[in-house]
């Protein structure tokens, strides 16, 4: 060893700054004073790896396009050692989106041998790269697989014990601090983490159908949930059926009646079983939820009731041309029921069959028509009628509508 050497390793055992880590390997408390360093200016901005080399001169951001800047700490000395701190294969990287602000970060860190990683610690900032957002530093980072000596990968996760956060809809960042056993330190560049900003639930509501804007007086309802960051919360799905007046005729809650919700499926499902409800009267479904990160929003539609096992039927749009389009057949059930739909000409001649006792689940239910024979010929301009036979508990119901053809 040259006489340089020895005389700096002879100085950093013999001057020391309280700043204690505990030693991974041993369990003792390494003390040394703060040997900042930083890393290469001329780092990869693809691979993002970030190395802090004891004796490296004060140094300036990195030109990466993704925030992996370095620290920019100036040493108060320069010592020239043989021994180097790298941080490499940092998770999740700057591109990708995080959808909450629950996030498990990790860091790779090397060493030279003979030199092994005795701790490390990490600071966040929620609003930016500014020092003075960065939390204080904190210790509970945990090893997550330990590769050898001088290569050990940590992760931390946040919020953690100290109850950090990272912010949503913005660009957040985490910077970590190494030292080996040799009471030598260095510093991670900054990465940045994103994570989206959370929306409010999406709610469709499915049943009553909004373009026919009527409903049996057996009420079904049906929903649709989605939210793409949190996740619906199961207890906060609520139902919520008006009269005209805005007088409230039923309220029912998944807290209360878990069979409504299905969290696999997302999807809201419930038959009105409250005191009759009046044919032709208008009535308001509201559908409400709230996502677990306390985000609320609500559907509301408007429907008409009818009565009867086929409260209504609507072929659309009519006329048609077939060789453009088909007929879409809208028809409204009471109940489940198998349903046939048959197409005559004016004179009461069956030319089409659309479908044969298919099962239909009770609510707004829709079949499509070419406007062809059973012989897949196109028919001739004029007016049709349409069947809508549905079998159900009680017995065959029939219903019937009026369908024109115009092709040019």
């Amino acid at each position: 060893m040259n006489l340089l050497k020895k005389c700096v390793l002879f100085f950093l055992l013999t001057v020391a700054v309280p700043d204690g880590w505990a030693n991974l390997s041993t369990g003792t408390s390494v003390s040394s004073f703060d040997v900042y360093s930083c890393g290469f200016s001329t780092a990869s901005s693809s691979s993002y790896r970030n190395f802090g080399l004891v004796g490296q001169a004060a140094c300036g951001a990195s030109a990466s396009a993704s925030y992996k800047n370095y620290a920019g700490f100036v040493p108060a000395f320069v010592l020239i050692l043989d021994v180097v701190i790298s941080f490499i294969d940092e998770s999740p990287s700057s591109g990708e989106w995080q959808q909450t602000t629950n996030v498990t970060c990790h860091i790779t860190v090397e060493t030279l041998e003979g030199n092994p990683v005795s701790g490390v610690k990490y600071r966040i900032a929620s609003e930016g790269a500014d020092e003075a957002v960065f939390s204080p530093w904190r210790s509970d980072a945990v090893i997550e697989t330990t590769y050898s000596g001088s290569e050990v990968r940590f992760q931390a996760a946040i919020p953690g014990a100290a109850l950090d956060s990272f912010a949503e809809g913005q660009d957040n960042f985490i910077q970590w601090r190494a030292k080996n056993s040799g009471g030598v330190e260095a510093f991670s560049g900054k990465y940045r983490v994103r994570v989206m900003a959370n929306d409010a639930p999406e709610i469709a509501i499915l049943q009553p159908d909004e373009k026919s804007g009527v409903a049996s007086d057996r009420l079904f309802v049906e929903a649709q949930l989605t939210d793409a960051c949190w996740g619906i919360d199961e207890n906060s799905v609520e139902l919520k059926l008006d009269d005209a007046n805005n007088s409230n005729i039923a309220l029912v809650t998944s807290a209360a009646n878990p069979g409504i919700y299905s969290a696999p499926s997302g999807k809201v499902s419930y038959t009105y079983a409250g005191a009759p409800l009046a044919p032709g009267a208008t009535y308001k479904l509201t559908v409400s939820a709230t996502d677990k990160n306390g985000k609320n929003s609500s559907s509301v539609l408007s429907f008409k009731l009818l009565g009867g096992a086929i409260p209504d039927i609507v072929p659309y749009p009519s006329p048609f041309d077939p060789k453009k389009e088909s007929v879409a057949i809208r028809y409204v059930l009471r109940k489940d029921s198998g349903v046939s739909i048959n197409v005559y000409d004016m004179s009461g001649r069956l030319v089409k069959e659309v479908i044969d006792n298919e099962p239909r689940k009770a609510g707004t239910c829709e079949d499509t028509w070419t406007g062809r024979n059973y012989a897949g010929e196109g028919l001739a301009n004029g007016v049709y009628f349409c069947e809508v036979v549905a079998t159900d508990d009680e017995g065959e119901h029939r219903r019937y509508s009026s369908l024109a053809i115009f092709g040019k």
